[in-house]
């Protein structure tokens, strides 16, 4: 149960497990992103709600950001969570 966070200019790339274990740490570090433009989930293993909690958090913080590589799932738990039409998810 880790999160990988790596961030080279303008991409978030995160990569593991995104779940209220992991949420702190990336929270945390919420402010260091100057000119976010792309968050890649595409290596993320499991995301639970507060996993989505955080995505739809730094949309807000960083307007200019979408999340790419969504998986089903995560598309799934934003559409349930009604968020789907708030959370800027790029469509492939």
């Amino acid at each position: 149960m880790s999160l990988d966070i790596q961030w080279q200019q303008p991409v978030l790339t995160l990569a593991g497990t995104l779940d209220r274990n992991t949420v702190p740490a990336l929270w945390k570090r919420r402010g260091s992103w100057d000119g976010l433009k792309t968050i890649s989930v595409e290596a993320l293993d499991k995301v639970d709600t507060a996993g989505l909690a955080i995505l739809l958090a730094l949309t807000e913080r960083y307007p200019a950001a979408q999340v790419r590589g969504a998986s089903e799932r995560l598309k799934k738990l934003a559409e349930l969570g009604d968020l789907d039409a708030i959370l800027p998810i790029e469509q492939a």
